[in-house]
Formats: C-alpha cells, structure tokens, sequence
C-alpha cells in the first residue's frame, strides 16, 4: 500500500488515476470500433457486429475491472460470484453508452 492522504480509506492518487484508466479503455474500444467499420461494407450486418463488438467489449471492460480490483485489500465483496457476473453487467451499462459516444466524438 502506498502512504498518503486518503479519502475514504483509498489514496488520493488512486482517484487521479482513474482518468488514464478511462481513456485507455476508451482508446481500445475506438481502435475496434473503427476496424469493424473500416473493414466491412455498410449495412445490416456491419451494423450488427458493430453493436455485438460494443456490447462484449463493455461486458469484458466491466468484468476486467472487477476482477482486477479484487485484489485491491480495501475493496472486499459478500459474493464474489455475483459481483463478477451480475455487478459487471451492471456496470457494463456505463460502457454500453460511452463506447460509441466517445467513438462518433472522435469523428469529429
């Protein structure tokens, strides 16, 4: 554990961090979404991969995060199961909304 101020029993440096933490996933997910549209003639079925790629991108995002941060000794959960599962899809929402906004900000 590094010595610092905390805030809320978590360093403060650690709340700094999240930012790169963000943008990094958001970086992957545009350098995907950009392939499947680069790569693949408009329509239907563009469309539809486009869509499944965010959705299991936001779920694998979410469930990474989770996973990882278990090991954190400050963050503790009641059921492990349920956390990575549901609580990832849960969070997964979060992705699911600022993958592709960040994708179609970044066209500009």
């Amino acid at each position: 554990s590094m010595p610092a101020h905390r805030l809320n029993n978590v360093p403060i440096a650690l709340y700094f961090a999240t930012h790169f933490y963000f943008s990094s996933y958001h970086v992957f997910s545009n350098c995907c979404l950009r392939k499947v549209e680069t790569a693949y003639l408009p329509g239907f079925r563009r469309n539809l991969l486009f869509a499944l790629v965010i959705i299991s991108l936001s779920y694998f995002t979410a469930f990474m995060e989770t996973l990882t941060m278990s090991s954190f000794p400050y963050y503790s959960f009641e059921d492990r199961d349920m956390a990575y599962t549901f609580g990832s899809a849960f969070y997964g929402i979060y992705f699911i909304v600022s993958f592709p906004a960040f994708y179609f900000f970044d066209n500009d």
